[in-house]
């Protein structure tokens, strides 16, 4: 078995467990605090994952792609590039800390669209040192190709954090809502520093090769860093743009509506039901393709160090094809079953309004998370950059000038979000084609996931209505739909010649 399909089940098997387990404390934590709650963590994210964005600087991918290349030249190089990339991160986070803590009263008063945002903001700010220096740890270890140590230290951290939180919640809950989103965020920081503590461990343990003895000199660590930083800032900025996007999302959506005619009220429970449950069951198939993207980057770099561009092509082609099975029938799920979905897990009728325009929007928010790790594994993150960039502006004009149309409103903010992932996927496959020739053979890549998918959606709609005039419970007729469908899937998929070696062929 190759070493890119070793990690990606390894990432795999450790991401499906953490986000089942994530789901289902989503869904808890929207019974404890309610959309409004949910609302509180959604306004005080986005400011936090700018500064996360802003102190690591791109750097993870930059050193798990970097130290692959080491790997494949000169093992020695290896360890100088983590010492390198550790100091900086330490040194980038404590100053941005610092920044936040002196300007928090600045945030709550112009940036957040709710000044009880502030609680849980505050809880999170221990979150950004943490997060630096752990992710700068996983892309080490990736670079090496050894997931392990990321896919433990995952499940450690996801496990420790809904205890943790669901703990503070209960003693924090009765002073106000504001109150138990903060203790919901201070378990998701108790999490964090557990998954830390399992890969500082894990380096001790097992360090990796040892250092050649030039790079401790100063010249060498400089230039370790220049190469770090060239890849790195593209990265940060495509992450910047992203968290800002978000942020101003956080800012702008809430606002927009209220100008439309929705109160303070029910605009934060419309966000929450967004950001806090829809978006998560939209993104939670991606467990298979973020497993794929975290294996794939430091494959892509060993092989084009090695001047390999057909096993650059082979390993495009397979993320493509991955991500087009996985996309396709959760597209039909969620369109098919999303209200059913959204009153089974939350509660929330409005969750499964959400989820029925989103599920159009599914193959292109897999598609372009595969292409993008492509791209970033050939050292062309600054292309991926602008092509996000593009998608995030015409996201922002959609959703700023149509949402405070009371005839249009949320529709609006639904798609814009649509508009920006499929943009950034057909700019992403453009910019990926001219620098590899790669061409997709789209009757291998598509035929088969795309047939056993209308199979799929036929059998769906007539069991949906099926079991449940039969007398079955809502959840047992939803599992054995779904669960029978998804078996029905890989049976329809195999028959139309999309098996194991449709995804291991260029």
């Amino acid at each position: 078995m190759g070493t890119l399909v070793q990690g990606t089940l390894t990432l795999f098997g450790a991401g499906l467990v953490n986000r089942i387990l994530g789901f289902f404390y989503r869904i808890v934590l929207a019974q404890r605090l309610g959309s409004q709650g949910m609302g509180l963590l959604g306004y005080a994210f986005p400011v936090l994952h700018v500064a996360i964005t802003a102190s690591t600087a791109g750097l993870p991918v930059a050193v798990s792609k970097i130290v692959a290349e080491r790997a494949a030249i000169d093992p020695r190089g290896v360890r100088a590039v983590l010492r390198t990339a550790l100091r900086f991160v330490i040194l980038t986070s404590l100053g941005i800390t610092l920044l936040l803590v002196v300007s928090l009263r600045t945030v709550s008063r112009y940036l957040l669209a709710d000044p009880r945002a502030m609680y849980p903001l505050i809880a999170l700010v221990p979150m950004l040192m943490i997060v630096a220096v752990s992710s700068v740890l996983r892309g080490y270890f990736q670079g090496l190709q050894r997931m392990a140590p990321s896919a433990v230290g995952a499940v450690i951290e996801q496990i420790v954090r809904i205890g943790a939180a669901l703990w503070l919640i209960d003693k924090f809950l009765p002073r106000g809502i504001e109150w138990g989103a903060a203790a919901a965020a201070a378990g998701m920081v108790i999490g964090e520093a557990c998954g830390l503590l399992v890969l500082g461990v894990t380096f001790f343990l097992r360090p990796g090769p040892r250092p050649a003895p030039a790079s401790f000199a100063p010249a060498a660590t400089r230039g370790v860093l220049w190469e770090l930083l060239s890849m790195a800032l593209p990265i940060s900025f495509t992450r910047i743009i992203g968290s800002i996007t978000e942020f101003l999302d956080a800012a702008i959506i809430p606002r927009r509506l209220e100008a439309g005619g929705l109160s303070r009220d029910a605009a934060a429970a419309f966000f929450g039901n967004l950001t806090g449950m829809a978006l998560p069951l939209l993104f939670f198939p991606t467990v298979i393709t973020f497993a794929l993207t975290q294996a794939l980057v430091p494959a892509v770099s060993d092989a084009y160090a090695r001047k390999n561009l057909e096993l650059v092509r082979m390993r495009t082609g397979q993320a493509i094809y991955l991500a087009l099975v996985v996309s396709l029938p959760a597209s039909v799920v969620f369109l098919l079953y999303g209200h059913i979905l959204g009153v089974l897990f939350y509660g929330e009728r409005q969750v499964g309004d959400l989820m029925v325009p989103l599920a159009l929007a599914a193959p292109f928010v897999y598609l372009e998370a595969s292409v993008s790790a492509v791209l970033r594994g050939l050292g062309l993150a600054s292309l991926s950059m602008w092509n996000g960039l593009v998608g995030s502006g015409v996201r922002l004009l959609i959703v700023y000038t149509l949402s405070a149309m009371p005839d249009i409103g949320i529709r609006a903010v639904i798609l814009g979000i649509s508009v920006d992932f499929a943009l950034s996927f057909v700019l992403n496959f453009r910019s990926l084609a001219q620098a590899t020739g790669y061409t997709a053979n789209l009757r291998r890549l598509l035929g088969p996931p795309a047939l056993a998918a209308v199979g799929l959606a036929l059998v769906l709609w007539i069991l949906r209505s099926g079991t449940i005039s039969l007398g079955a419970s809502l959840w047992l007729s939803t599992l054995l739909a779904v669960g029978g469908g998804a078996l029905l899937y890989l049976a329809l998929l195999l028959a139309f010649g999309g098996g194991w070696r449709q995804f291991t062929h260029p």
